[in-house]
């Protein structure tokens, strides 16, 4: 990429993005149940979220963890169903309209 020029951002993957398909033309399920059990890594997480992979590991290794982890032995692995509450949970609402004219 030339220097000056923005990355561009990380795109999410939907499920419907990562669902298989059998020989016969039909839609593999169990492919769809892995994706949603399968763990996610400190890395993916933090790909996801555009921030670095320290600052996922501090925020899920904390006293009060902001970020749910398993921890298996040494790993930290995340679940993709406590990384979309985490992203809900810290949503900002837009202000109205009103507030920006500063009224």
């Amino acid at each position: 990429m030339p220097f000056g020029q923005p990355e561009p951002a990380p795109q999410a993957i939907k499920l419907s993005q990562l669902t298989k398909f059998d020989s016969s033309g039909h839609q593999d399920s169990s492919h769809v149940a892995d994706v949603e059990s399968r763990l996610l890594t400190p890395q993916e997480v933090a790909t996801r979220l555009g921030v670095s992979e320290r600052w996922v590991r501090d925020h899920a290794t904390r006293r009060s963890p902001r970020i749910p982890a398993v921890k298996l032995g040494p790993l930290l692995r995340f679940r993709l169903s406590d990384i979309e509450d985490f992203l809900i949970a810290n949503r900002v609402s837009a202000p109205s309209k009103s507030r920006l004219a500063g009224v």
